[in-house]
């Protein structure tokens, strides 16, 4: 229950801090540098340290977050637009395959898939949790944390940010796998009109047309002001590689902008998402192996219809339909040197239709915002940096369960109303003790609640009519609450002019979402009375880190060991042959991240200099993952896994390795393996493994001319059958979700 205790100590953090940094108002600023390089641009960069100064405008160019990720000690992720627009752009996958220690695999093909960071969200056998979407740093899911990526079309964005776990402290609000941040393209950095269309195997065709425009400079009162648009209309549809896999989008991305003098900026920003996708279901090793385009999910024992649609898939039509909208406005005022405020508030709505074992007809509405102070002004001569934050969230859900009579919707089984409230601080300062030592100290207070009024329906009739109004049986009025204060202290130490070592200590926290507290059955295997007995978890997140880059570019590297001590981790568990949701006592999660890139030779075929030379480069991304039960975990009092056991649904050892060839008439061809170097554990007693698999693809562009592009794709081109997403602790034996088998795209992009 919330005592108020961590909110009277997070404001006594977050008022020493301020002191702190308001006493540096107005200093002068000297010329500490360092530099640092991110790994996976598009070329090595080398960073500059420099003092940071605040610009009026929000969207922030990627050197300027180049030189913020330095200041950060932690591994994390910047993903820019050249290696968005170079691959598919249909799925996370085509853009993070070679970020260490991040993990996303298509589910059926489509861009709804099973994302984790560091092994933190394992039970997301549907949908997303555990990782923060934003949408250029305003929060894109449900007020408590549900979220998708169906909405998500990635060529509106010029850049994807990943904080991985507690390094997220802005971003991380009530999780502990961290965040993703994608930034859209602005009139500043959009053409007057693009156009990209895309077609492939499995029925698969994209298409996509942007403009964005900057206005000539004008007047409000006595401050000159420009104004800049930007709109991105987009559509797909494939037939998809699995029986009932069909997916269609349609995505309207916008945001208008107005730049008040060189201090103020206000923008608005604007999603429409129209998603049409049939839920195919996972199949067992054995289906797999078999007939891996085969539908999933049938049920092999006799559950009584009011209950469950109890044949496959496709003959109950599972299926997910949905119109979400989201509305969000950010005010940036730099109101005195190096100091701005932000206030930004968002609302969204989103309708959906949702048959699966029964029907399910939702709908949601989520307001909140955050209200950012920033102030990097130096400190007693140091480069510093001050940021302290409030985040409110609130979401209100309405739902019915419906019976479904092979896709067709029936008697009430079901209905009730969610609330969710949350409120965040955060603060953090870092401070350049030396020329080459940055300390950082900080924190953050999490508050949730989760209230619901649950009404029940039982069978009419006898035999039951699936087609008359249901009777009400129970209802509950559950209410939970969590509360977290967590710490953070890191420092980054500058080893060489372009290289660093990281250190930090972090601790985070995430509470169950509604999902979670709803299901079925408690640990103990009593009945679910309106919520489960579920807490929240929590976890101390300890990493030391290199990364840098050669002082002639060549090549550059970040390489990262950490360890999560997690307590109460949430788990995907089988009670009475029910799945459900419970706590684990302790658990362990450590690994090893490397990734690097390197340009092998120039010269090879074409030689020239001065740009008229080809090159030969590669890039690697390597993850270790231990991830291990430290306790016994019962259900029921039937063993659910055993300490020392392996957490399902990762593979230990994975390797994505890419040899790109570049040649100076702007063409390029890039092959690329993706190994699951071992076999993997889908359920908690490890009994099931999910085996390892190596997948070889390839890329290949040719910029025609300065506005034409050509790209073509090639995946999987052994037809390797092997299951990239899995169900994790399925109590039917069902983790497989079928890879797509060999496949070509090819598409034409042209910029006005």
């Amino acid at each position: 229950m919330a005592t108020g205790c961590g909110w009277l100590k997070f404001c006594r953090l977050v008022v020493t801090l301020s002191v702190v940094s308001t006493i540096s108002v107005g200093l002068g600023w000297s010329e500490s540098q360092a530099q640092e390089s991110v790994v996976g641009g598009d070329e090595p960069p080398v960073l500059e340290m420099a003092p940071i100064q605040v610009e009026g405008q929000r969207i922030e160019n990627v050197e300027s977050v180049k030189k913020e990720l330095a200041r950060r000690p932690g591994s994390n992720i910047l993903i820019e637009e050249k290696q968005i627009t170079e691959s598919r752009a249909m799925n996370l996958n085509d853009v993070l395959q070679f970020a260490p220690g991040v993990r996303f695999q298509s589910r059926f093909g489509a861009d709804e898939g099973q994302f984790q960071i560091r092994g933190t969200s394992l039970r997301n056998n549907y949908h997303h949790r555990g990782i923060n979407i934003l949408i250029n740093g305003i929060f894109f899911g449900d007020a408590d944390g549900f979220s998708d990526f169906e909405s998500i079309d990635l060529l509106a964005y010029e850049r994807i940010e990943v904080y991985k776990g507690a390094n997220a402290l802005r971003y991380g609000a009530n999780t502990i796998g961290g965040a993703i941040n994608f930034v859209p393209r602005t009139g500043y950095s959009a053409s007057i009109l693009q156009m990209r269309f895309l077609a492939g195997s499995f029925g698969m065709v994209s298409g996509q047309v942007s403009s964005g425009k900057v206005s000539e400079p004008f007047k409000v009162g006595d401050m000159n002001a420009t104004a800049d648009y930007y709109i991105s209309v987009s559509g797909n549809r494939q037939d998809g590689f699995q029986d009932h896999s069909q997916q269609a989008r349609e995505r309207i991305n916008a945001n208008v902008g107005l730049q008040l003098g060189t201090h103020q900026e206000i923008r608005a920003y604007f999603l429409q998402s129209v998603v049409s996708e049939s839920i195919p279901g996972a199949l067992t090793n054995q289906q797999l192996s078999q007939n891996r385009r085969q539908v999933g999910g049938q049920t092999p024992f006799p559950v009584p219809g009011f209950f469950a649609c109890v044949t496959n898939n496709q003959t109950c039509q599972w299926g997910r339909y949905y119109n979400l909208q989201r509305l969000g406005i950010a005010y940036h005022n730099e109101f005195a040197i190096n100091q701005f405020i932000e206030i930004i508030p968002y609302v969204s709505n989103q309708y959906v239709d949702h048959p699966i074992f029964q029907t399910l007809r939702q709908s949601t509405q989520n307001v909140g915002g955050e209200i950012r102070y920033v102030n990097t002004n130096q400190l007693f001569g140091m480069n510093h940096s001050f940021t302290a934050g409030l985040q409110p969230r609130y979401g209100n859900q309405k739902q019915t369960r419906h019976v479904n009579i092979n896709g067709s919707i029936g008697a009430l089984a079901q209905e009730y109303r969610a609330i969710s409230t949350y409120i965040g601080a955060y603060a953090e300062d870092a401070l350049d003790v030396t020329k080459d030592l940055t300390v950082v100290i900080g924190g953050r207070w999490d508050h949730s609640s989760r209230e619901a009024t649950i009404q029940n329906y039982g069978p009419a009739g006898n035999p039951f009519d699936p087609t008359i109004a249901s009777t009400p049986t129970t209802a509950q009025r559950p209410l939970r609450q969590f509360e977290a204060l967590n710490p953070k202290l890191g420092f980054v130490y500058r080893t060489t002019p372009t290289s660093q070592l990281y250190f930090n200590a972090s601790r985070s926290y995430e509470a169950p979402l509604n999902v979670e507290l709803l299901s079925s059955v408690n640990a103990n295997g009593s009945a679910n009375n309106g919520f489960l007995n579920l807490d929240a978890q929590r976890a101390w997140q300890f990493e030391l880190g290199h990364r840098g880059t050669s002082a002639d570019k060549r090549y550059s590297w970040d390489v990262t060991v950490y360890d999560l001590e997690m307590q109460k981790e949430l788990l995907a568990s089988v009670i009475n042959n029910q799945d459900t949701f419970q706590n684990a006592g302790s658990t362990r999660h450590t690994g090893v991240e490397a990734g690097g890139a390197m340009v092998l030779t120039k010269g090879l075929f074409a030689q020239g200099g001065g740009g008229k030379e080809d090159s030969l480069q590669t890039r690697v991304a390597y993850t270790w993952s231990r991830f291990k039960f430290t306790d016994d975990v019962y259900g029921a009092g039937t063993l659910i896994a055993k300490d020392g056991n392996t957490i399902a649904g990762a593979p230990e050892h994975s390797l994505s390795l890419e040899l790109r060839y570049d040649h100076p008439d702007k063409w390029w061809v890039a092959p690329n393996v993706e190994w699951s170097l071992s076999g993997y554990y889908v359920d908690y007693l490890n009994t099931v493994k999910n085996p390892s698999y190596f997948v070889l693809n390839m890329k290949s562009g040719w910029n025609i001319t300065d506005r034409l592009t050509l790209y073509a794709e090639g995946r999987n081109l052994t037809n390797k059958t092997y299951a990239g997403s899995v169900v994790v602790n399925d109590s039917l034996n069902r983790f497989a979700n079928p890879a797509q088998g060999i496949s070509a795209y090819g598409g034409v992009e042209y910029k006005f």
